[in-house]
């Protein structure tokens, strides 16, 4: 007598991916102090001569899966001004079960400064992603973070009948808790989007955050900023924190509001022009 075996239980197991990237900058040279990885994380530093220093992560893989663990870690202290990115759009393909796991950590002290701006996180069908956003500041360090997210790609006809995500940001300065966040959808994304409380038909969608001492006195240059765009976007703000919320209905109208966006508001924070990342034009 042989016992049944389910086609599930006669597939092999997968080789997952488990990387992490760390890299930290120090002083007003942006000097490094830091730098570790392993694979699939990678960390380019490109040198462009002015303006801050450049930090690009890397995931050779190409995209992320269910069991997948990623880390990364940017760390800017004692004056440094960072750029960090990402060298292309993250791709989360279909998951046989579990999440992917990204968890990202931004660590500020001592007046530097950080710009966290990665390109978009694609979602594929069936995909499950789990992403977590530290954030540590001290003093009157200054943080600009971003992260934004496709629900599939309207070009290629793309839909998300059944997919996860979970994306969740705590941001703390000197210790005390000053901005949580979490999204969450579940399900048939496809149907959940077109909710009128929900994406109201929205595909792609952007968070941005501006942490620093004088970020109430840029709110009215984001809510100016914010008319141009074609897509939808609104700006909210307390003591110390502005926040960007910006939706549109594919991930190109959504990369023309961003950039519309933060080419005029970088300049409004540093009193100077400085471009975008090179690789976004890549």
């Amino acid at each position: 007598m042989y016992a049944s075996i389910s086609r599930s239980e006669m597939q092999p197991k997968l080789q997952r991916l488990s990387g992490a990237a760390r890299v930290g900058f120090s002083g007003p040279e942006s000097g490094l102090t830091e730098l570790y990885q392993s694979n699939p994380c990678r960390v380019l530093l490109p040198r462009h001569g002015d303006g801050p220093v450049e930090a690009v992560l890397l995931n050779t893989a190409g995209g992320i899966t269910d069991g997948d663990e990623l880390g990364y870690s940017i760390q800017a202290t004692n004056g440094a001004h960072v750029l960090a990115t990402t060298q292309a759009a993250e791709k989360v393909y279909q998951s046989r079960g579990d999440d992917a796991e990204v968890h990202c950590h931004l660590h500020l002290e001592d007046n530097a400064t950080l710009e966290w701006l990665p390109q978009e996180t694609i979602l594929f069908d069936r995909a499950a992603l789990a992403r977590k956003t530290d954030i540590v500041m001290d003093g009157n360090s200054r943080l600009l973070a971003m992260d934004w997210l496709l629900l599939g790609r309207l070009a290629r006809g793309e839909t998300l009948q059944a997919a996860s995500v979970h994306d969740r940001w705590r941001l703390r300065r000197d210790g005390r808790l000053i901005w949580a966040d979490d999204f969450r959808l579940t399900g048939d994304i496809e149907s959940l989007r077109q909710r009128p409380a929900l994406l109201a038909g929205a595909r792609a969608m952007a968070t941005l955050i501006y942490a620093a001492p004088d970020a109430g006195a840029q709110v009215k240059t984001a809510k100016r900023l914010i008319e141009n765009c074609q897509g939808r976007a609104g700006v909210s703000d307390r003591p110390g924190l502005l926040l960007c919320r910006f939706m549109a209905r594919d991930g190109l109208t959504l990369r023309r509001d961003v950039e519309g966006f933060l080419s005029p508001f970088r300049a409004a924070i540093h009193g100077r022009t400085l471009p975008l990342p090179r690789v976004w034009s890549c």
